[in-house]
């Protein structure tokens, strides 16, 4: 009787242990939300390595992450349809589990939003003040919800020049960006020097960076989080 409960004491600390560690595994995930940037669109239409897979590729190496969510995020994406997908709690069938359940389980979430948002706009409208408030108010009410649920890291990419996003429009935008961040102790990464160097583009008219373009980006990321 005595081995009996002996047996049973230690298949039940068993049991337990693996159930501890299954779950902080699970729960050591990475979460990539945002548009075209975020999905490593490129200008030939093919989605390509981007800076959430090379990032991931690095956490995986040293252990830090074992869950890679990535079809959450879409080319064309804007704050209001991502705003969409968390009040509605969108489910992606790849992964089996919604958007508020990947946020829940994810040490880091990154988000990229803003470039294909802005410019489609700004390519058949004139790019207003106030369609750019507008733009960073959608933006804090995502961020707001995101941290309802989440204690994990966040760090929102943000914006470059491009054709029909001015030099002076875009440090409007990057600076509310920024105060954004700093209103919700969030990390803001900076990437408007990527224009800086032609070889992270393949066309000079489209804005969607190649993979050494995306490399950039991680690195950036890669340095903020070191």
């Amino acid at each position: 009787m005595k081995h009996k409960i002996i047996l049973i004491i230690l298949f039940g600390t068993i049991f337990t242990t693996l159930i501890y560690f299954n779950t902080k595994n699970e729960n050591k995930s990475y979460l990539a939300l945002g548009d075209g940037i975020s999905t490593g669109m490129t200008p030939y239409h093919i989605e390509g390595y981007n800076y959430n897979d090379y990032l991931v590729e690095n956490l995986k190496n040293q252990n830090k992450i074992h869950n890679y969510y990535k079809k959450y995020n879409e080319v064309d994406e804007t704050t209001k349809s991502l705003l969409h997908k968390l009040d509605t709690n969108k489910k992606i069938a790849e992964n089996n589990i919604t958007i508020n359940q990947a946020i829940k389980k994810s040490l880091i979430i990154t988000i990229s939003l803003g470039m294909d948002e802005l410019n489609n706009f700004a390519s058949k409208n004139i790019l207003t003040n106030s369609y750019i408030k507008n733009y960073i108010e959608n933006y804090e009410q995502i961020i707001k919800k995101i941290k309802k649920i989440s204690s994990g890291k966040i760090y929102i990419i943000g914006l470059y020049k491009t054709n029909f996003l001015s030099e002076t429009k875009l440090e409007y935008a990057n600076q509310l960006l920024k105060e954004l961040a700093n209103k919700e102790n969030i990390s803001f990464i900076d990437i408007k020097e990527i224009t800086n160097y032609p070889k992270y583009f393949n066309i000079n008219k489209n804005y969607y960076p190649n993979y050494k373009g995306q490399y950039y980006i991680y690195e950036k990321i890669l340095k903020t989080i070191n």
